[in-house]
């Protein structure tokens, strides 16, 4: 685990949150050795913040080691009813998946993937399973390609510096070189088409959402079948619906949206 360690720095915190992120990364139960090499924490550490968790209601311990508890959810759930727009949101996002009869989703950036605040699924049995706080990567889907695509270049190449691009199907992006041309693509046209490269039974359209300052917090999207229509009948077909919807997310709530921009320009997060 690495921290920018400074006077306002609290390490107990951060290691303590490392090893609450390092259980959410696997199923079952975590054992003291497993936290320890997942956080790169001391055992000794890592076993007091374990009994402190379990102290604490957020994880229990079993014969096979610790599990988190739904305690844990609080946490999470802090962050989304802060947030004035959810309500309202939810209703936006219902209301243009009815319309499109698509999935429909609003997402932010942590500075290396693309977040699931919401999602609504459409009536159509798709193997898709994404909640709220679904990470996908962001440099092969339509929402992680808006939030690549208008942030500054040093972020670009940050973000390419620290994140492997991997070839989840055969039609990814693994090249910087390309990835920038079609990040270039994405700004011209003002929203973003990913056919089959993060999974190859499906594409997506999104568009940014912006603040009152311009900024983009978040990005807009919805997922179709691969193969089910082109590119430029999705444009012609959900683009105008999709802006509709950004405008009304804009108006109902700019507080959110000022609030939102923060997770927009968190720096790069370390993983274990």
């Amino acid at each position: 685990m690495t921290s920018p360690e400074n006077d306002a720095f609290v390490r107990s915190f951060a290691r303590g949150l490392s090893v609450i992120e390092a259980m959410g990364r696997g199923t079952g139960s975590h054992t003291v050795a497993s936290v320890a090499d997942a956080t790169q924490l001391p055992r000794t550490v890592a076993r007091r913040i374990l009994l402190t968790l379990a102290q604490l209601g957020y994880a229990v311990a079993d014969d096979k080691g610790f599990r988190l508890t739904p305690k844990i959810l609080n946490l999470s759930l802090t962050y989304l009813t802060s947030l004035p727009f959810w309500g309202a949101a939810q209703g936006v996002l219902e209301q243009l998946c009815v319309e499109l009869k698509e999935s429909a989703a609003l997402s932010v950036f942590d500075g290396r993937d693309a977040v699931y605040l919401m999602r609504v699924p459409s009536a159509k049995v798709t193997p898709l399973r994404l909640g709220v706080g679904s990470h996908v990567p962001a440099y092969n889907t339509s929402p992680g390609r808006v939030f690549l695509a208008w942030q500054e270049a040093a972020a670009t190449q940050q973000y390419l510096a620290a994140v492997e691009l991997k070839p989840h199907t055969p039609r990814t992006i693994t090249s910087p070189t390309k990835l920038l041309a079609a990040l270039a693509v994405v700004r011209a046209r003002g929203h973003a088409w990913v056919d089959g490269e993060f999974n190859s039974m499906f594409s997506g359209l999104a568009i940014p959402v912006h603040n009152e300052r311009g900024q983009v917090v978040a990005a807009l999207s919805v997922n179709l079948l691969s193969g089910e229509t082109t590119q430029a009948k999705a444009v012609k077909v959900l683009l105008n619906p999709l802006r509709s919807a950004a405008q009304r997310l804009q108006s109902m709530a700019p507080s959110f949206l000022g609030a939102a921009s923060q997770s927009a320009r968190v720096p790069m997060l370390q993983h274990s």
